[in-house]
């Protein structure tokens, strides 16, 4: 099917500087995880999907990745977008794909569904980033304590967006280590890094020595 390419929004100004201030934006944020740090740019953003999520997918794939989209963002002008400036492969099973973005209000695909690596070839696993709502202290948002490396003993983070059986799935995903899913939540203008090494404690689990 034939797409008019002519509305499709530019990528960075300059794509070199414009993928490395990304990429440092999430190295921090993996490397402080439950941190919400902004991401600037200055990409010409599709109306579809969270900015910080579309920028980011941006500045890491190219022609040899597999990208799977959730129902919202299949066929959105936020898919053409990253076809357009990357050249990335878009695969229909969540499980193909090197890199999964899920769109805010859709189903996330169960974590341990996704590329997981191997002990030898960690780095093989999938990255998901996941569009959300909010990362506060909302009413209904999910109140976590977060521990692990990169962490000074504890960081508190709420988010409003994810599954309810999110704490339950991440629990499994970091008992896999060194296998597992690195995932990022996404803002309109900023990223939290959730690497596999992180543990999320909830209100009703102790917190672990």
């Amino acid at each position: 099917m034939s797409h008019d390419l002519s509305s499709v929004g530019a990528g960075f100004s300059h794509e070199a500087f414009g993928s490395q201030a990304v990429f440092r934006s999430a190295l921090m944020a993996l490397s402080h995880p439950g941190r919400c740090i902004p991401v600037a740019h200055d990409a010409e953003l599709p109306a579809h999907g969270n900015a910080a999520a579309a920028v980011f997918l941006l500045a890491m794939l190219d022609a040899d990745c597999g990208l799977w989209l959730s129902p919202s963002l299949q066929g959105s002008d936020a898919a053409m977008w990253l076809r357009f400036h990357t050249g990335c492969q878009l695969v229909e099973h969540a499980a193909m794909a090197q890199f999964v973005w899920v769109g805010a209000g859709d189903p996330l695909p169960a974590l341990q569904s996704l590329r997981q690596g191997s002990d030898e070839c960690p780095d093989q696993s999938a990255t998901c980033v996941v569009d959300v709502g909010s990362l506060s202290a909302d009413a209904e948002a999910q109140h976590w304590t977060l521990s692990g490396p990169g962490i000074r003993e504890q960081a508190l983070l709420s988010v409003t967006g994810l599954p309810a059986d999110f704490a339950a799935q991440w629990a499994n995903n970091h008992a896999g280590f060194p296998r597992g899913v690195d995932l990022f939540l996404a803002t309109r203008d900023a990223l939290v890094g959730l690497p596999r090494t992180t543990r999320i404690h909830t209100p009703h689990t102790a917190l672990e020595a």
